[in-house]
């Protein structure tokens, strides 16, 4: 009996390393290496407030696109861009870009209780449901969508961190990681304008290294 009792002590911490394993990865993709708890901290707070970031509100429900959202992976990342105008030129640019990417105001998120979701988003004239299942690290507050395909296209999976106050929600992906899956998305809607405007953001966040893009929605 004690030996199968060692066994389980070990596979149980076996399984919390890789677990911790898997979620440090994830924090050194969105923002580098060495990012921790604290950063993300930091960046919520940011976006939404001290006293919201540390809520823990339910994000079932159906979310619409709102404003473009920016931030920098660290505030000496921040201060070599140029500060705030850094972060409001982004935004300006975007606000301008997204809408052909089919990041405007026909994008949408709903997530349900049991963990599926549906983003729908227009590209042209062309509306693409793209569905998959979602997990939350609550802890950390990471996002991981798991997409499934649109058409023969595999879209995979995408992490972001996510800012919730209960009425609105931002999401924050790594800009490189974002682009590569909007270029499925709209590659799989033969979008040339879209095309075309996935370049010219990818020209521009070469400007800002360290930049974290996303959006705001609203229920």
């Amino acid at each position: 009996m004690k030996k199968l009792f060692t066994i389980i002590a070990v596979a149980l911490s076996v399984s919390v390393a890789n677990a911790q394993s898997g979620v440090q990865s994830v924090l050194n993709q969105l923002l580098g290496s060495g990012a921790t708890n604290n950063t993300v901290t930091s960046i919520i707070e940011n976006v939404v407030g001290g006293a919201v970031s540390k809520l823990d509100l339910s994000i079932d429900g159906t979310w619409k696109y709102s404003a473009p959202e920016v931030q920098f992976k660290s505030d000496n990342l921040l201060a070599q861009a140029g500060g705030a105008a850094a972060t409001t030129k982004i935004e300006n640019t975007l606000l301008k870009l997204y809408g052909k990417i089919g990041i405007n105001e026909s994008l949408s998120y709903t997530f349900n209780s049991d963990s599926t979701f549906t983003q729908t988003v227009k590209i042209g004239s062309s509306v693409k449901n793209l569905k998959g299942t979602y997990s939350l690290d609550k802890e950390n507050k990471i996002i991981t969508l798991k997409y499934g395909s649109l058409g023969r296209v595999n879209l995979g999976t995408v992490n972001a961190i996510y800012a919730n106050t209960g009425t609105s929600l931002a999401l924050l992906f790594d800009a490189t990681k974002l682009m590569s899956f909007m270029k499925k998305v709209v590659s799989a809607a033969s979008s040339v304008s879209g095309k075309a405007s996935l370049a010219t953001i990818s020209t521009l966040l070469d400007n800002y290294d360290g930049a974290l893009i996303g959006y705001k929605m609203n229920k």
